[in-house]
């Protein structure tokens, strides 16, 4: 099953049951995995979680604060905390990639590595479960992203739309339960659809 194109059709473009069987087998794959790639909020968020993100192979998995389907996406803000086992640097380069926009050329390609690479970046003191770690913080004009491990076990990555001015520390903790999750993300997909 492609992300993608799962992605793509959460707005109505399959038959109702062919995206509900579809999105009950991404379930499932989320609840086998949950225990091995943990899941992690802000401590200090008050409003809504849901499942964000999810590679297939389990090897990244988000939680977006707040709702990853607005019904305006150009205003709806947009926080997804990512868990991944791969280099953290790399999921924020291809996500700072996202917003620059896929390249036409090879030496569009570059010049846009060479911007990333340029990126002014800081130090970003965080908690993750209580332990402190070490983040790098990117801070553009419409958004952020901050980059660390979760005791040199997991990366962790933080994709947030708008500006970051303040740099105080951050407070992750794993969600014990992704169900929740995971019925809030249901929620939002039959809303987006117009099922609900």
């Amino acid at each position: 099953m492609n992300w993608q194109t799962y992605a793509m059709d959460f707005a109505g473009f399959m038959p109702p049951d062919a995206f509900w069987a579809m999105n009950d087998e991404l379930e499932e794959r989320v609840r086998h995995a949950a225990e091995r790639l943990p899941l992690f909020r802000l401590e200090d968020w008050g409003g809504p979680l849901m499942l964000g993100s999810w590679q297939m192979d389990a090897s990244e998995g988000g939680v977006v604060h707040g709702n990853a389907f607005p019904a305006n996406p150009a205003t709806g803000p947009l926080l997804e905390v990512i868990t991944t086992t791969r280099d953290p640097l790399e999921v924020v380069r291809n996500r700072w990639q996202a917003i620059a926009g896929p390249p036409k050329s090879l030496e569009e390609l570059q010049s846009q590595s060479a911007t990333f690479a340029a990126h002014t970046h800081e130090h970003l003191s965080a908690m993750v479960d209580g332990v402190p770690a070490d983040f790098t913080l990117w801070n553009g004009t419409d958004y952020w992203f901050a980059a660390g491990a979760a005791a040199g076990s997991y990366g962790i990555v933080i994709d947030a739309r708008g500006n970051r001015s303040d740099t105080q520390a951050m407070d992750l903790r794993r969600i014990p339960d992704v169900e929740p999750l995971l019925q809030a993300r249901r929620a939002a997909l039959k809303a987006a659809r117009g099922e609900a």
